[in-house]
């Protein structure tokens, strides 16, 4: 099952639901149990790389990354 990231029009609470992916049950607000919702648009999570060095996801062409492995200054 997908989740999916959605915000409720009515009382403006974000919140996250595991949806069937046959459908089924209408996802409702659960803060308000309101139905108006917009669903967010989402990213999907970074891989890992085969890189075991984790330092090496820092490109190193904008600010730092802030990652304690990282070693830039700002």
């Amino acid at each position: 099952m997908p989740l999916y990231e959605y915000r409720c029009r009515t009382c403006e609470h974000a919140f996250e639901a595991l949806v069937a992916a046959r459908g089924g049950e209408e996802v409702r607000c659960q803060r308000c149990d309101g139905t108006e919702l917009d669903r967010l648009l989402g990213l999907p999570a970074r891989g890992r790389t085969a890189d075991p060095d984790p330092g090496t996801n820092c490109r190193g062409d904008g600010p730092p990354c802030g990652a304690p492995w990282c070693g830039r200054e700002g």
